[in-house]
């Protein structure tokens, strides 16, 4: 049951577990890694704060650079 408000959060996350034809086996473990960092923190964290945060959908960029903010304070 989805509500007129729905919007999906992931869609711009390539969250494939295979590897695609153009990407390295380095880039893939990357992202992979990538992927699963940020399903931890949305089960931990939740729906609501996820779209405070990502209101146009989480990408990997984008929680790069949540994470430099963090670190630089």
């Amino acid at each position: 049951m989805m509500n007129k408000d729905f919007k999906p959060l992931f869609e711009n996350l390539n969250m494939n577990p295979a590897r695609g034809e153009n990407e390295t086996y380095d880039e893939y473990v990357t992202r992979r890694k990538k992927v699963n960092f940020i399903l931890k923190r949305y089960k931990q964290a939740g729906r609501e704060v996820f779209e405070s945060v990502f209101p146009e959908g989480v990408t990997i960029e984008g929680m790069d650079n949540i994470i430099k903010d963090t670190q630089n304070g």
